[in-house]
């Protein structure tokens, strides 16, 4: 990355593209919050899928959506922009050298991360509804709510077992099994917890829970939700992320993804290296990676490196919880 060229005094305007899901989106805010301290003369523009993200952030000018960028092109793509595209995931520190993805992300442009971390911010009223809803479906407190993410990434098509499969498929191992999920989610709630979970509708219905759908509640109104949560069991998707906006702590198993990586160290992170190849990342779309025969690659350890039990996360939240009580005596 020029950063000789963004200093030019004819530079107005950073442009910075957000790609990727929603986790990712989360860990860029970091990368934000650099190129303002960088570059505090420069109006930063960012262009993503998760607009609302990025709401109300003092170093954000203007947010424009991939789906509806009216007008962008016309006011901002011009000699006094400079466009920052990057994707970390293809870099050769964070697949190789197991450096942290915004720590990748901040190398690639050309700047140190200087331990900046995702951050998200967020209005009175937001929070205040946050604890209202909390409020009503814990009875006012009576009992605890932690909040629940079991699967992510890729959206099934349709609410079926067949689409459900396909997606798991095609993405890299991380979401744990709905019979594991189940289990914990029973644990829970006869430990007096009230469980909301967070998924796409399309994903499998586990029972007994709060569904945080979040097509039907905007992201930001399901992370203004943790502030107020005891904390959070996860995998390696959005929810761990967003949890460090609000230092909270939780729970994340880990399979085909890295901690080192993509974690925290501040979390409670359970991983089972039980293959040669821990943390594989496979199968890796972002490098094509499927089998002579056109298939897309599969796990030939069956996925042991997931096969935690409900027992085992329970006592990891238990563990983390407890730890937490006692830092406050």
């Amino acid at each position: 990355m020029q950063l000789e060229q963004i200093k030019d005094a004819k530079i107005k305007h950073i442009i910075f593209v957000a790609e990727g899901g929603i986790g990712k989106v989360i860990c860029s805010t970091a990368i934000i919050k650099r190129l303002a301290e960088e570059f505090p003369e420069k109006k930063i523009i960012v262009m993503t899928g998760y607009p609302d993200i990025f709401m109300y952030n003092p170093n954000v000018y203007k947010c424009f959506n991939f789906g509806n960028p009216l007008y962008f092109y016309d006011d901002f793509v011009n000699a006094e922009s400079f466009v920052i595209k990057a994707e970390p995931y293809t870099e050769y520190n964070y697949m190789f050298q197991e450096q942290h993805l915004i720590d990748s992300w901040c190398g690639m442009i050309g700047i140190k991360r200087n331990d900046a971390m995702p951050e998200m911010f967020f209005m009175d009223n937001e929070l205040e509804a946050a604890q209202a809803y909390i409020d009503k479906i814990t009875q006012n407190g009576k009992k605890k709510f932690v909040i629940l993410q079991w699967i992510g990434g890729i959206i099934p098509q349709e609410k079926s077992d067949l689409a459900m499969l396909d997606v798991l498929g095609r993405m890299h191992r991380r979401s744990l099994p709905k019979s594991v999920a189940q289990k914990l989610a029973n644990k829970l709630v006869s430990r007096d917890y009230v469980v909301g979970t967070v998924q796409h509708p399309n994903f499998p219905d586990i029972q007994g829970v709060e569904k945080l759908f979040f097509p039907n509640a905007p992201v930001r109104g399901i992370v203004a939700l943790l502030k107020f949560a005891e904390g959070f069991i996860g995998i390696d998707s959005f929810i761990h992320h967003a949890a460090t906006v609000f230092n909270k702590n939780g729970v994340v198993i880990w399979g085909g993804t890295n901690p080192k990586k993509l974690g925290y160290a501040c979390q409670k992170n359970l991983t089972k290296e039980v293959c040669k190849t821990p943390f594989c990342h496979r199968p890796d779309s972002y490098v094509f990676d499927a089998t002579s025969i056109g298939s897309i690659w599969n796990c030939p350890y069956n996925t042991k490196c997931l096969q935690c039990d409900a027992d085992e996360i329970m006592q990891a939240y238990e563990e983390l919880k407890l730890s937490d009580t006692k830092d406050k005596i």
